[in-house]
């Protein structure tokens, strides 16, 4: 069993993880330049790097919450910047 501390810092660098991986698919997209390549290659090395944290942070444990508030950070985002967008106009 995994302490909870660890579990809920993993959960929060999950969360982080996937605004900051909205962030970047927004931008490549808004450039014009996310194509087939650089979408595969810009998800390895997300991939990779969010697995080198959670080797760093709880030994490489994946649990399925874990993918979930991934998936929450990068919904949020989205969520958060249509909020921002919708006040500017």
């Amino acid at each position: 069993m995994m302490p909870l501390d660890i579990q809920i810092k993993t959960f929060l660098i999950s969360i982080i993880f996937g605004i900051v991986f909205s962030m970047l698919t927004d931008t490549f997209y808004k450039k014009k330049i996310f194509n087939l390549v650089l979408s595969l290659i810009t998800v390895i090395l997300f991939t990779i790097t969010y697995f080198l944290f959670l080797i760093k942070i709880n030994n490489g444990i994946v649990h399925p919450y874990y993918i979930l508030s991934f998936i929450i950070g990068f919904i949020l985002y989205i969520f958060v910047k249509r909020i921002v967008l919708f006040k500017k106009k």
